[in-house]
């Protein structure tokens, strides 16, 4: 009895070994995935600029004083996980695309003017020229008119789809395939200011953070 009693004690003890083993690796694993993650925040924080940062703290203030919708906060975190992303050293460049020649007359995202706040899907460009380039190939998928944007060239490109607003005459129609630095339209001579937009799975993504706009 003693002897088979010792037996079994040993198997007890081995079993209790083997738990703590696995166990010990388990805590070990989380450490490594921790670790690898404080690395990648640490990366990603170093690469977000100031701008990004403003924007956030903006899209909470405006939340708080229920000036802008749920639906527009999520478009801005989106949007600012991709442009962290995008910014990271092993992503690439962005690649330069300018659909004018300006500066920068409404950023993406929130906006204020006097009292009034609401949230740009686009970004707006002061024009010197009235000639508009596609900053992108793809597909002219629809040509319009509405109260927002005016004349508007939606244009497909894979997953992405781009579009140009404040259009006054349209070069292209609906089905042309269009190739990068092609002009598809012109903008009013009185009032030469470009909206674009980019949109991917149902979100906007801001245009700066992918193109080179504005030169």
């Amino acid at each position: 009895m003693y002897g088979r009693g010792g037996e079994m004690n040993k198997l007890t003890k081995k079993r209790i070994n083997i738990k703590r083993k696995e166990q010990f690796n388990k805590k070990l694993a989380l450490q490594v995935i921790f670790s690898i993650v404080l690395v990648a925040a640490v990366i990603v924080t170093k690469n977000i600029n100031s701008d990004l940062s403003e924007k956030f703290i903006n899209a909470a203030d405006e939340k708080m004083s229920a000036s802008i919708e749920l639906l527009q906060v999520r478009d801005t975190i989106t949007g600012g996980f991709k442009a962290a992303i995008n910014k990271l050293p092993f992503v690439g460049k962005k690649e330069s695309a300018s659909p004018v020649i300006g500066t920068l007359y409404r950023k993406y995202g929130l906006n204020k003017t006097d009292d009034v706040s609401y949230y740009n899907h686009g970004m707006d460009i002061k024009s010197e020229t009235q000639s508009v380039k596609s900053i992108t190939e793809g597909k002219v998928v629809s040509l319009g008119n509405n109260e927002k944007l005016s004349g508007y060239i939606i244009i497909q490109n894979d997953e992405k789809t781009f579009i140009y607003g404040k259009i006054n005459e349209t070069y292209v129609k609906e089905g042309d395939s269009v190739s990068k630095g092609d002009v598809i339209g012109a903008l009013k001579e009185d009032n030469m200011i470009l909206h674009i937009e980019v949109w991917e799975d149902g979100a906007s993504i801001n245009p700066s953070t992918l193109y080179d706009l504005i030169k």
